[in-house]
């Protein structure tokens, strides 16, 4: 059986989405997985899906300890993804488009105190992304991207975690891959290492309190991924990819017209954890991988473990 090339060329900025509101903590986000900074050819299609399931029994206040006795977060999330490249004056570029869907196992509690949860739809990702570099030959290539998250979503101010905190967000992301050891064509150990900064508008259909109409705010965050992808067997596309996330900044407030104040929520998307990735080709042009992650600590938050299983067909 002749397998699509190698696992590198089944990745494409992929998209883990946890979750996004309030006292959830993590922001509504594109996350790129092992291998995404490598190319692939133009005038392809990939219909991806991604099963996510993420549970947590800790929140991580902003300041103080954390919070382990009866706190509990339990989320299903469904998504759907459309991605098509093509060539651009000799460099490989393309767009894609993202629907997520949360669903909210169990109510999200916080210290035994219940906090209102609301599934649907998070907001659409729609990007655009491009190759500049991409040496196969040296094992050497860059990405670079950008999403527009339009504020289109399940939103409803009178819960207090939302599948999404209903403001139009920006992203700018950039990748870096080079091959450490080994044949680029054969089983190598590469460094992998992406940067993601996100921009919000506000979200004027807010409230602090049952009646009381506030304005949601949240200053620019940051991310930053790297990965160890090891090829293990490049004729099935098998590889294994132990990895580490972190986040900065997205302090979030609310401006309240009615006591001319504005309340820090006491939420940020500050996170630092770790990653295990792997994945092969089951046929000529159907892959799957798996993802493990894995808090370890936070600000602002629930830490989280969470793991998806992801198919990609290509066509």
């Amino acid at each position: 059986m002749s397998y699509k090339g190698n696992f590198l060329r089944a990745c494409l900025f992929g998209v883990v989405l946890a979750f996004s509101a309030g006292f959830a903590g993590k922001a509504l986000a594109s996350d790129p997985l092992p291998g995404d900074a490598i190319g692939l050819p133009p005038n392809i299609n990939i219909g991806l899906y991604y099963n996510v399931f993420v549970g947590s029994g800790t929140f991580a206040p902003a300041h103080g300890s954390n919070i382990s006795n009866h706190s509990k977060l339990s989320l299903d999330v469904n998504v759907f993804r459309y991605v098509r490249t093509f060539d651009l004056g000799g460099m490989t570029a393309g767009a894609q488009i993202v629907f997520p869907i949360n669903v909210f196992l169990t109510p999200a509690k916080v210290g035994g105190a219940s906090l209102s949860t609301q599934s649907g739809f998070q907001q659409p990702l729609i990007g655009v992304f491009a190759f500049p570099i991409n040496d196969d030959a040296d094992g050497r290539s860059v990405a670079t991207g950008a999403w527009v998250f339009p504020p289109v979503s399940s939103f409803n101010k009178n819960y207090l975690v939302n599948p999404s905190n209903n403001t139009t967000t920006y992203e700018l992301e950039a990748g870096f891959h080079q091959i450490l050891f080994g044949d680029p064509k054969g089983s190598n150990l590469a460094l992998e290492a992406w940067d993601e900064g996100y921009f919000f508008s506000n979200n004027t259909n807010d409230q602090a309190a049952p009646g009381i109409p506030a304005t949601y705010r949240e200053q620019p965050s940051d991310e930053v991924r790297v990965y160890l992808p090891y090829v293990v067997n490049p004729a099935i596309g098998l590889y294994v990819a132990p990895g580490f996330f972190q986040s900065f900044g997205g302090k979030q407030t609310l401006a309240i017209p009615a006591f001319r104040a504005i309340a820090d929520t006491g939420n940020r998307t500050q996170i630092s954890e770790l990653r295990f990735a792997a994945g092969m080709f089951v046929s000529p042009t159907l892959q799957v991988m798996g993802v493990g992650e894995y808090d370890v600590a936070g600000h602002g938050g629930f830490l989280t473990r969470s793991f998806q299983i992801r198919l990609a067909k290509f066509f």
